[in-house]
């Protein structure tokens, strides 16, 4: 066996992202949390519809080891 390790189904759903430069793309949950930590994104879609940074609340970054408490809302909404 090689070592490599296979994407679990969270990291490979792709979520559709609004950068502030206005371009379009579809990210992994990995990316799109380095991105909202280097403030380029403006929106990206849950599947409730778009949340808007700065205005919709947005979770902060987990720490090693921390859960998040709360429902996992971004994804593609397909």
């Amino acid at each position: 066996m090689t070592g490599r390790t296979f994407p679990t189904k969270m990291e490979s759903a792709y979520i559709d992202v609004i950068l502030k430069d206005g371009t379009y793309h579809h990210f992994t949950p990995r990316v799109l949390d380095v991105l909202l930590e280097t403030h380029r994104v403006l929106k990206f879609k849950r599947t409730n519809g778009w949340a808007t940074v700065g205005v919709d609340q947005i979770r902060a970054k987990r720490r090693e080891n921390e859960e998040y408490p709360g429902p996992e809302r971004r994804g593609s909404g397909r």
